[in-house]
C-alpha cells in the first residue's frame, strides 16, 4: 500500500510538473514578440534607369525614362542614358560614386503602387498580411476597422497603424502605407461590451457627439457605419461627424434610404450587394423592418427576378452626382458562388493562412454552400456575382466613382494577391485595363485627398512604385508578380519579395503565431462580444 501511495504521489508530482512546464511554455510563446518581416534591400537614393512609365491617368506609356528618388520622393524624371540596354535583359544594380543605387531596368514598366481600399488589419498583420501586400505590389491600404478602446489585443488600432506608417517612411518596417484611419464599426449597440462607456451604444445625439469626439481624439479620420444602425442613430452620427469635420464610410444601414445616405455625403459605401438590393422592386417589403437574419436562397431569387433596370439607372446617376464612392469588394460574393468548387477550397495560397483561420474559412464555406441553392436547385450566388459585375460596369458607365477593395482577411480573400483577384473580376465585368488600374491607383489617392502626393508618377510625389516585366495596360496579370517594389523610396528587389512570401508562409504555419492569434482574440473584449452574439 505504501508503494502504491508513493507511486501515486510521484505520478501526481510529475503530472503537475509537466502541466506547469507546458503552461510556462504557452505563456512564453504568447508574450515573446513575434519575428519581424525582412526590411528593404536599400534605403538610400535611387535611380531607376531606362523605365517605361505608365501614366495611369491618360493611359500613355513614356519609354526610356530615368526616375530619380531622394528621401522617399521622386526628385526628377529625365531621359534615360540606358536606351541601348538590351530589352528584356535581367534587372541589375550598381552603386554610383555618390552612393546612389542605380537600377538598370532594361525598359521595364514602372507604375504607381496599388492600393487596397477595404482591409482589416490585425495585431499580427505585420507577420501575415504586410509581407504579402508588399510582395504583390500593394503599397497602401485603407482599413475599415479600428478599436473602441486602445490598445486592443486583436484589432490593429489607429495608434498601431500610425506607428507602422512612421516606421515605413524610416525604412524600419515592411508595411503598406495607411493613409486613412477608421473607427470600430458602429452597429447599433449589440457590438459593445457591457463594461465599455455607454456612449458607444449610441442612444442619443449626446452619445453621438461623445463618440465622434472619442474617435477624433484617437486620430481617426472617419466613422464606420454598419447595417443595424437605426435611421435615428444614423442621423445623430451624420450631424455629429459634420460638426467635427469627420466623414462616414462603410455599409448602407439597412433602414436608411439610399438617397438619404447620398444626401449625408457618406464618403464611401462598401460591397457588391448595394445595387442588387436597391434595384429590386421586391426589396421595399424587406426594408420596412430591421434585418434580423441573412437572406435565404429563395429570397435572393425573388430579388434577382425583380430587378428594375430603369430604377437602377436612376440610382446610379444619383450616386454619380453625389460625393459617395463605391468599393464593390466583389470577392465577398465569390465565396457563395464557388463554395462547392474543390479547386477554390484547396487554393494553394492557403499556405499563407494560419491553420486556425483556415478552419474558420472552411466552416464559412460549408455554411455558405448550405444556403446557396434555391427550390430549383440553382446556386443563386453564382447569379448574384454575375449581376454585381454587370452592375459594376453600368455604375462605372454612369459615372459612379469606384474604389478597388477586397475585405482582406475575409474568408478566401488572400492578402496581396486578393487585390489582383478583385481587379480581374472588374476586367471580366467589362472595364478596360486602364479603368481597372485607376480603381487601385489614382482613384484611391483622389478619394483620400492625397492625389498631389501619390497615386501616379510625377516629380514631387511619394516613391511608392512597382516595376513590371510587361505592360499592365495590355496584361493586367503582369501586376501579380512585380520585378521590384519601391516603398516610400526603399528598394525591394524580386528576391526580397520572394523572401517576404516565404516569411509569411513560415509565420502562418508556426505554432506560436497560431497561438498568438487565438490568445489575442480571446483577450479582446469586442471579439468576445462578437463570439457571444
Amino acid at each position: 500500500m505504501y508503494r502504491l501511495f508513493y507511486l501515486l504521489k510521484k505520478t501526481a508530482f510529475t503530472l503537475f510538473a509537466v502541466l506547469l512546464l507546458c503552461s510556462l511554455v504557452l505563456v512564453g510563446c504568447v508574450n515573446w514578440p513575434l519575428p519581424e518581416a525582412p526590411g528593404p534591400a536599400s534605403s538610400g537614393p535611387l535611380l531607376l534607369d531606362n523605365v517605361s512609365i505608365v501614366d495611369v491617368e491618360t493611359g500613355q506609356i513614356h519609354p526610356h525614362q530615368a526616375v530619380w528618388v531622394d528621401q522617399g520622393r521622386i526628385s526628377k524624371i529625365t531621359a534615360s542614358d540606358g536606351i541601348s540596354t538590351e530589352s528584356g535583359s535581367a534587372v541589375r544594380t550598381e552603386l554610383m560614386a555618390d552612393g546612389r543605387l542605380k537600377v538598370h531596368a532594361a525598359g521595364r514598366f514602372l507604375m504607381p503602387g496599388l492600393t487596397d481600399m477595404h482591409t482589416h488589419s490585425l495585431q499580427i498583420s505585420p507577420q501575415l498580411h504586410h509581407p504579402l501586400w508588399i510582395a504583390a505590389g500593394v503599397t497602401a491600404v485603407r482599413d475599415l476597422s479600428g478599436c473602441m478602446l486602445e490598445p486592443d489585443s486583436f484589432q490593429a488600432c489607429t495608434a498601431d497603424r500610425k506607428l507602422w506608417q512612421q516606421q515605413v517612411i524610416a525604412g524600419h518596417r515592411t508595411s503598406p502605407n495607411y493613409w486613412l484611419h477608421s473607427s470600430y464599426q458602429l452597429n447599433g449597440g449589440p457590438e459593445v461590451p457591457a463594461d465599455y462607456p455607454a456612449f458607444f451604444k449610441l442612444q442619443s445625439a449626446t452619445d453621438a457627439k461623445a463618440l465622434v469626439a472619442h474617435y477624433q481624439a484617437q486620430g481617426t479620420d472617419f466613422i464606420k457605419v454598419y447595417e443595424q444602425l437605426s435611421v435615428q442613430q444614423y442621423q445623430w452620427l451624420v450631424a455629429a461627424a459634420k460638426d467635427a469635420d469627420m466623414a462616414l464610410a462603410g455599409h448602407q444601414p439597412w433602414l436608411v434610404p439610399f438617397q438619404q445616405m447620398l444626401d449625408a455625403n457618406q464618403g464611401s459605401v462598401e460591397h457588391g450587394r448595394i445595387f442588387i438590393f436597391e434595384c429590386a422592386d421586391a426589396i421595399k417589403a424587406y426594408k420596412q423592418q430591421p434585418l434580423t437574419r441573412s437572406f435565404q436562397p429563395d429570397q435572393w431569387r425573388e430579388l434577382l427576378q425583380s430587378q428594375n433596370p430603369v430604377l437602377c439607372q436612376q440610382l446610379m446617376q444619383q450616386m454619380a452626382l453625389s460625393s459617395t464612392w463605391w468599393s464593390p469588394t466583389l470577392l465577398t460574393l465569390q465565396l457563395g458562388a464557388k463554395a462547392g468548387d474543390t479547386e477554390f477550397r484547396q487554393d494553394s495560397r492557403l499556405k499563407y493562412v494560419p491553420y486556425l483561420l483556415q478552419l474558420l474559412w472552411q466552416g464559412d464555406a460549408d455554411s455558405m454552400l448550405k444556403r446557396s441553392y434555391d427550390h430549383n436547385d440553382l446556386n443563386v450566388h453564382i447569379e448574384l456575382l454575375a449581376l454585381a459585375q454587370q452592375q459594376l460596369k453600368q455604375a462605372h458607365q454612369a459615372g459612379v466613382k469606384i474604389l478597388a477593395g477586397t475585405d482582406t482577411p475575409d474568408s478566401f480573400v488572400f492578402a496581396g494577391s486578393g487585390l489582383h483577384d478583385e481587379l480581374a473580376l472588374y476586367q471580366q465585368a467589362g472595364l478596360t485595363p486602364l479603368e481597372v488600374i485607376q480603381t487601385a491607383t489614382i482613384n484611391p489617392a483622389i478619394f483620400a485627398g492625397v492625389a498631389a502626393e501619390t497615386g501616379s508618377i510625377a516629380v514631387g510625389k511619394t516613391a511608392d512604385l512597382i516595376l513590371l516585366d510587361h505592360n499592365p495596360l495590355l496584361d493586367l496579370a503582369s501586376m501579380r508578380e512585380p520585378e521590384a517594389v519601391v516603398l516610400a523610396g526603399h528598394w525591394y528587389p524580386k528576391i526580397l519579395l520572394q523572401q517576404l512570401q516565404l516569411f509569411a508562409e513560415d509565420q502562418a504555419n508556426s505554432f506560436r503565431l497560431n497561438l498568438h492569434l487565438l490568445w489575442d482574440a480571446l483577450m479582446s473584449a469586442p471579439m468576445r462580444q462578437q463570439f457571444a452574439d
